[in-house]
């Protein structure tokens, strides 16, 4: 049987609160929390905590809205 080195895995992503999110992606804080609601951003609630989402998946929906423009 080989040995086969797989490696470290990836590190899974940080969760972050909304308000967070809002900041990086220049949003007022109550339209990340209306996307969140709206279900079109998953939540995430760790140990029944406030809300929190991966930046990633709100970066995803932001792109997914682009209209026109050079790639």
């Amino acid at each position: 049987m080989d040995n086969i080195h797989l490696g470290n895995p990836p590190a899974p992503e940080t969760l972050i609160s909304l308000a967070k999110a809002a900041e990086v992606v220049g949003a007022k804080y109550w339209q990340i929390q209306r996307l969140a609601r709206a279900g079109r951003i998953p939540l995430y609630y760790p140990y029944n905590s406030r809300p929190l989402v991966k930046l990633s998946e709100v970066v995803a929906y932001i792109d997914s809205c682009r209209q026109g423009g050079v790639e």
